[in-house]
């Protein structure tokens, strides 16, 4: 795969990461947090499976196993802590503290991997964060008054990070293509485990009362409207978690994991988007009435996006 067949990938995985918004979100009407994630990871886990067989698993060495658990965890307490984040404070500061992982990668990248960081990187995350900025808007007077949610979020960032180098240092390694569906099947593991965890512990009622309203409700039969929970989970488990996670397992090895995050930032324009058009334009909630700071910013997100793939080009030639 050439580099620019491996950014190409990367922001097919960024739109299906942006279109998921919409289905967790209406998704989440039916099942706590932690609980919907499992579902909708065991699913996925069930379809590769299905699409690339478990008997291959056992040729993995220990070494592998090992290193697709490790990343599996980190991807399963990631996504969870973002869920969760959403709980307890608003969406733009969510959205935004999340987004700070931007800025991360590249610094960890550099003091965990020894990886240099470009002037082109700096100016292109840079522009990105600006953009972001824009696009969410959030509110800073709210900062007064920290939130739980602000601080959950916080805590997704280094996991974040770290999941984004570390996918890329064991795909390089990776001697063989066809190992990234095995390494795809130990990621869904490694997470199952961790959500499992947290819905008996946090959710269930069973040890712990829960924290929230939103984290006891377990699983609601609304049995007229049940077909939007099995839409939701059939999008976010076969393109929003098995797609999406292969194409990324796939690429990381041919590009950088700050291109790759940079890329990325396509992410919260789709979501934008597909956000207004279906709450504001369909269901006429205002809440997500477009504005100028809004298109202003997908503006910047794209031109760092073409700042930092080619801008180094610029330089060799």
């Amino acid at each position: 795969m050439k580099t620019w067949q491996a950014d190409f990938s990367i922001f097919i995985a960024a739109v299906l990461w942006g279109l998921s918004y919409i289905f967790a979100n209406e998704g989440m009407v039916f099942a706590s947090p932690a609980l919907f994630l499992l579902i909708r990871f065991a699913v996925a886990l069930l379809i590769t499976f299905l699409f690339f067989g478990f008997m291959s698993m056992r040729t993995l060495k220990a070494k592998t196993w090992r290193r697709g658990l490790f990343l599996g965890s980190l991807f399963g307490g990631a996504y969870l802590l973002q869920m969760y984040a959403i709980n307890f404070t608003t969406i733009p500061k969510a959205s935004f503290i999340t987004a700070l992982v931007l800025p991360a990668v590249p610094f960890v990248s550099f003091f965990l991997l020894k990886k240099p960081i470009t002037i082109w990187n700096m100016i292109g995350v840079a522009l990105a964060m600006l953009g972001i900025y824009f696009l969410v808007d959030p509110d800073f007077r709210e900062f007064t008054n920290i939130q739980a949610g602000d601080i959950i979020a916080f805590c997704s960032i280094p996991l974040w990070a770290l999941y984004l180098n570390y996918i890329d240092v064991y795909t390089t390694e990776m001697e063989e293509d066809a190992d990234t569906s095995k390494m795809l099947m130990l990621q869904f593991l490694g997470a199952i485990p961790v959500l499992l965890i947290v819905t008996v512990v946090f959710e269930s009622g069973l040890i712990l009362a829960p924290l929230h309203e939103s984290m006891g409700k377990g699983f609601v039969w609304n049995v007229p409207d049940l077909w939007k929970f099995f839409v939701c989970i059939g999008y976010l488990s076969l393109l929003g978690s098995f797609a999406l996670t292969f194409i990324q397992t796939a690429a990381q090895k041919y590009t950088t994991p700050v291109k790759a995050m940079i890329i990325f930032q396509f992410e919260p324009i789709i979501a934008t988007v597909t956000s207004v058009l279906f709450y504001y334009y369909y269901l006429g909630n205002a809440e997500y009435e477009p504005g100028t700071k809004m298109f202003l910013g997908c503006v910047i997100i794209l031109t760092a996006v073409l700042i930092s793939e080619l801008g180094p080009r610029r330089k060799t030639e």
